[in-house]
């Protein structure tokens, strides 16, 4: 990756394509519901956990509205086509504690190219650089892809399961253990 900070950075895919990443801002809103669009019905289910057809005027302004610090995002955006968002993945303060819910969503043509754990990977250094200590995402146990992401982390993790999904916790305070050949 390369950027002066991770929040506007150039993040190289497995392929080599180079995707813009920047935070979420409000005048994303009608690219996010483009987004939502077209996203296939089971990688809504899986992010949202039932069918969402569309994101509603409110729900995206939910979205793209965030603060910065409690409740902050990335987006990746199209390289041809950099008013279009490609993948998002999101933040949002857990009170009273030094961590938060994270979730992240890829474009279904998007998908198994590493663009989710980059974007997760400059997340979590945002998320560090506020303070945070660590994340938790809540996953359908049939997201294989999502577990396999958050254990590629290379983090110390936890699993937890509520009310039949998993909690998967990871300590983002160390950096990430070397990957291993």
């Amino acid at each position: 990756m390369t950027a002066e900070n991770v929040e506007h950075a150039t993040l190289t895919l497995f392929d080599g394509t180079l995707v813009l990443v920047r935070p979420i801002r409000p005048s994303d809103l009608q690219a996010l519901q483009r987004f939502h669009l077209r996203l296939s019905q089971h990688s809504i289910y899986l992010r949202f956990f039932g069918i969402v057809p569309e994101l509603s005027d409110d729900r995206a302004r939910y979205f793209t509205h965030v603060d910065g610090v409690e409740r902050f995002a990335l987006v990746a955006t199209e390289p041809t086509s950099p008013g279009e968002i490609i993948a998002v993945t999101r933040f949002d303060h857990d009170p009273d504690t030094t961590g938060g819910e994270y979730a992240c969503i890829v474009e279904d043509r998007w998908q198994g190219r590493g663009l989710g754990l980059a974007l997760t990977r400059s997340l979590i250094e945002a998320a560090r650089r506020r303070g945070y200590r660590a994340i938790f995402a809540l996953v359908l146990p049939e997201n294989v892809r999502m577990v396999n992401l958050l254990k590629d982390l290379g983090l110390p993790e936890r699993v937890r399961w509520v009310e039949g999904v998993q909690r998967i916790e990871v300590d983002i305070s160390r950096p990430e253990k070397p990957a291993v050949d």
